[in-house]
């Protein structure tokens, strides 16, 4: 084979790979595509134990509740879930997913939780309208919701209660429970307990502040 064949040879594998090369992606794409997507929501009830509510029945009908604002950190504000690879590292799943974004998530799950616990369907989420008169308000700012580097469910939140736009409680809830970093249902179900008890914690202090009169 002559050197100008051998160059023509050369040229017409190039131009076969270059033709190729929109296939092969295409392929890779379909291929990724077609891997399916987890989504899941959170609950709030799970550890949920029948106390007394934290409301009387007259008071219950007459004291309205605001739920929110909820904040979380702007690494959280994605539909990936979260898993801690070391303290400063984080990985995100691409095929386990929030269905929606993950701060309404934890609000709809307290929202559904709270009226039993409290004794009260007087709650509305944030934002409310301006001319709806607020007797407590209830924020929470969520510091870190994911599973650590020891394969718990972490939750550590800062939250607030308000009176009449004062603050009457201010606290740290800091929940840790044995969960996984593979098992994605498990882990869910650990994160729900962790909000569980964030909102029983809440309900809790709302019982202290009735017997003190506030």
């Amino acid at each position: 084979m002559t050197s100008v064949d051998k160059a023509r040879t050369f040229r017409f594998v190039n131009f076969l790979i270059l033709m190729a090369m929109p296939s092969l992606f295409l392929s890779g794409c379909i291929h990724n595509e077609s891997k399916p997507i987890h989504y899941y929501r959170l609950t709030a009830d799970i550890d949920n134990i029948s106390k007394q509510p934290a409301f009387s029945r007259d008071k219950a009908k007459t004291t309205m509740i605001g739920l929110g604002p909820i904040h979380i950190p702007e690494y959280l504000d994605r539909p990936q879930m979260v898993i801690a690879v070391t303290d400063h590292q984080y990985r995100f799943s691409e095929d386990h997913r929030w269905a929606e974004s993950l701060d309404q998530d934890i609000s709809l799950a307290l929202f559904k939780a709270l009226p039993d616990q409290l004794g009260t369907n007087r709650i509305v989420r944030y934002p409310w309208p301006q001319r709806l008169a607020i007797d407590y308000q209830i924020g929470i700012d969520i510091l870190e919701f994911n599973v650590d580097t020891n394969s718990h469910s972490r939750l550590t939140a800062q939250w607030f209660i308000k009176r009449k736009d004062q603050t009457t409680i201010d606290k740290r809830f800091d929940c840790r429970i044995p969960s996984s970093n593979t098992d994605y249902d498990l882990m869910v179900e650990t994160q729900s307990q962790c909000l569980s008890r964030l909102g029983r914690e809440i309900t809790d202090t709302f019982g202290r502040i009735h017997q003190n009169g506030y």
